[in-house]
């Protein structure tokens, strides 16, 4: 059954180049077969559809003419029939201008590899350590403010013995004998259809060219030792709650310690037990008395950058909003920073005293209006005799 390269990446047919990416970046992590839950059939599918989606010109051609390979020789031979590029005929691919009588040789692996990923794909996969995600929990006060933070990860590093370059301390590291610095292996053939040549990686270097002269006994010479590392991260100000922070090159290594991959952080913010965010401003409610909304008065008021005296103006209402510009949030790369929001809540009392009550219905009784006052238990049994 034909791939669906898509579907494979969990992306729309619509999907940016960033999206692809970031879908690829998320499936090879979880199915690196290095991973606690690798999977190396997943891990190499997901390549093989990143290879060709990543690429403008290799996407264009798949969206217009299939799917895969066996589609296109199910369709005669090439992408789309006999518009295909290689001639094509109803029996299958057509090489006879590239072999044949004239003897001219082709390399299988490069056509291939140019459509499919193939072993470039390999190789620039080995040259770049994979990247990394973790989620990091930061109070309400740092994601305004923010922190630096201190990490603590177990990652695959490079080797501290060899400097990750897989030779033992005081050796080198040398040319392969086998591929003479190639890193591939190429092999000829007379076929029916002419000389064809393929490329595999060196097995003695695994592809990279060159491989120690005497191979380091911490890692064996891979230059690449799983252990724990501690780095120093600042988080911006502003930053909200699930958002990421990229740490460049604190991946994992590639081989031989070669370039290593990003750590990514995932921003998980503490709730803040009286204060709400919204973009880049805060909002909090502030309860206050009947007579304090009636007469007025002024408050202390504690907000993130310290304490603030708030006028509540005479006759203020239940829901009044006040706003104190510039008590909000940093916006991220900006000296700007978004508003404090403070709504009042006038309480009401569950009880009052029996002087209070007599002074509420008297100012009742002067703006004309009819109150019922509840009696107590023993009020109502005097009555009633």
């Amino acid at each position: 059954m034909a791939k669906d390269y898509y579907e494979i990446l969990g992306v729309a047919k619509s999907a940016t180049a960033e999206e692809i990416k970031k879908a690829y970046r998320k499936l090879a992590h979880k199915y690196h077969p290095d991973k606690g839950q690798g999977n190396d059939a997943r891990f190499k599918e997901v390549n093989e559809a990143y290879q060709v989606l990543s690429n403008a010109e290799k996407r264009g051609q798949y969206d217009q003419y299939g799917q895969t390979f066996e589609d296109a020789q199910r369709n005669g031979g090439g992408f789309g029939g006999q518009g295909n590029p290689f001639g094509g005929s109803a029996g299958g691919w057509d090489f006879s201008g590239f072999g044949g009588q004239g003897g001219v040789d082709f390399d299988l692996g490069d056509i291939f590899g140019d459509i499919f990923g193939g072993q470039k794909a390999r190789q620039a996969h080995r040259e770049r350590g994979i990247d990394l995600e973790m989620p990091l929990t930061i109070t309400f006060e740092e994601a305004v403010f923010g922190v630096e933070k201190s990490i603590t990860l177990e990652k695959k590093d490079a080797c501290k013995t060899c400097d990750g370059t897989g030779a033992k301390p005081g050796t080198k590291v040398v040319t392969c004998s086998v591929c003479h610095g190639q890193g591939q292996i190429r092999t000829q053939r007379r076929t029916i259809l002419g000389n064809i040549a393929t490329s595999t990686p060196c097995e003695k270097c695994d592809g990279s060219g060159k491989l120690p002269e005497d191979p380091c006994t911490t890692c064996n010479g891979s230059g690449i030792k799983r252990q724990e590392k501690t780095i120093e991260v600042q988080i911006p100000a502003g930053i909200d709650h699930g958002q990421r922070v990229a740490v460049r090159g604190e991946g994992e290594v590639g081989y031989r310690g070669s370039k290593a991959g990003d750590l990514y952080l995932e921003i998980r913010v503490k709730p803040h037990p009286e204060i709400k965010r919204q973009g880049f401003n805060l909002y909090k409610e502030l309860p206050i008395s009947f007579t304090q909304a009636a007469l007025g008065t002024k408050i202390e008021l504690e907000t993130l950058d310290g304490k603030i005296e708030l006028k509540i103006p005479a006759g203020t209402q239940s829901g009044k909003v006040f706003r104190v510009p510039n008590r909000g949030v940093p916006v991220i790369n900006s000296n700007k920073r978004g508003d404090f929001y403070i709504t009042a809540r006038v309480v009401v009392p569950h009880k009052l005293t029996k002087e209070e009550t007599e002074l509420i219905k008297k100012l009742a009784e002067l703006n004309g209006e009819s109150v019922e006052v509840n009696k107590s238990f023993w009020e109502n049994i005097k009555d009633s005799f």
